[in-house]
């Protein structure tokens, strides 16, 4: 009998996440495993079934994502008709709250076993009475932080931790720094900055045109480089940008080439903590929703928006958040690039992260979780 998993992953990130997750279940399962659901080019490449594509529509704010409720509910309503029609055995969503929590609760009135992986993040910012909105939907939560674990665990919940998955992933990557400035002739002797503006529409709106301005005050005393998130951040990035170099799929070849990252806040800048770039983490939202969020959910914003600053519980890298201009945070990245001990500082801190999340057959022991539910389930 074939087992049947949809997977809702409507983040470009979390699309990654799901992907080798479901290389390892396949591996796992020693059996064939059909998967169908929202995903994108990563879930494409392991034979999934892609039902729609909701990765460009992904936002973050309290207005942005009123643009894109009209395709929110069709894709909604698409996901609730496949569950009934088709049934399958596991509900599989990652990260994407607001569209993956009422799509797992659908799921779970249908009998439909769901395991959420990268869960909501109420265990940082929200409330117990939140997080038990998450528990009662799920027959699975695999985490990957240790206090996430903690949370769940506390409210009933049934939840595992077997380390970060990007730990794993991160350690198995064989790097050359040399090969990618030799690739792309770049100047081995002087400064190499690492652009990242993001995989969201907003981000790239918001951010780019700051970090083109940086390259211009640079005056050519450092080269820089900038990575598209996905194929269709790089058609973006190509009609934009001229005189900078815009790379495509060399995420981690960039990170450990590059003598500092300037990033916008989210799953980057952990993967480039866990390879120990030297690391600014910037964000900008339009003034009114900025202004909207802190008058609303000021209370609920966290201290730090950096993921290794979050984590620490304290600034170990510099973060900027909104209010910041180009010429502010060139000289941030002067200063911090300029200065060994500063350099340094981070690289150490950085190393303490790494081997605090690290463990051994991450994706493996996750899988192995996934396949004794459904087994369980069947």
């Amino acid at each position: 009998m074939m087992r049947k998993i949809f997977i809702s992953a409507i983040e470009t990130s979390g699309d990654l996440h799901a992907a080798r997750l479901a290389a390892a279940l396949q591996k796992q399962a020693r059996e064939k495993i059909k998967f169908s659901g929202f995903g994108s080019e990563a879930l494409r490449k392991t034979g999934m079934e892609i039902l729609a594509d909701l990765t460009s529509r992904s936002t973050v704010g309290l207005l942005e994502p009123l643009r894109h409720l009209p395709a929110y509910f069709r894709a909604l309503g698409q996901l609730k008709k496949y569950l009934r029609s088709a049934k399958p055995d596991l509900f599989l969503c990652v990260d994407g709250q607001g569209f993956n929590l009422p799509a797992a609760r659908y799921a779970k009135s249908l009998g439909i076993p769901v395991v959420y992986y990268i869960s909501p993040q109420e265990w940082l910012w929200g409330t117990p009475a939140a997080g038990k909105k998450v528990t009662a939907v799920c027959d699975l939560i695999i985490s990957i932080f240790p206090e996430e674990h903690t949370f769940y665990q506390k409210l009933g919940g049934h939840s595992v931790y077997n380390g970060h998955p990007l730990s794993e992933i991160v350690a198995r990557q064989k790097i050359n720094p040399k090969m990618f400035r030799r690739r792309h002739n770049l100047d081995r002797n002087k400064p190499l900055v690492a652009l990242f503006p993001g995989s969201r529409r907003q981000e790239l709106a918001n951010l780019l045109p700051v970090f083109l301005q940086i390259v211009k005050l640079s005056r050519g005393r450092e080269q820089f480089v900038i990575a598209a998130a996905s194929k269709y951040c790089l058609e973006i990035l190509r009609k934009k940008i001229k005189n900078v170099l815009v790379v495509y799929g060399e995420n981690y070849a960039l990170l450990s080439a590059a003598d500092i990252v300037l990033s916008s806040t989210g799953t980057l800048t952990l993967e480039a903590a866990l390879l120990g770039a030297p690391l600014i983490a910037v964000y900008k939202f339009p003034r009114f929703s900025y202004w909207l969020i802190n008058k609303l959910l000021a209370q609920k914003i966290p201290k730090y928006k950096a993921l290794p600053n979050m984590l620490a519980g304290r600034e170990i890298m510099p973060e900027r958040i909104q209010n910041f201009t180009a010429a502010e945070l060139y000289a941030l990245l002067a200063k911090t690039l300029y200065n060994k001990k500063k350099m340094w500082k981070i690289k150490n801190e950085f190393k303490k992260l790494h081997k605090r999340l690290s463990a051994k057959d991450v994706l493996k022991k996750n899988a192995a979780a996934v396949w004794a539910l459904l087994k369980a389930k069947s």
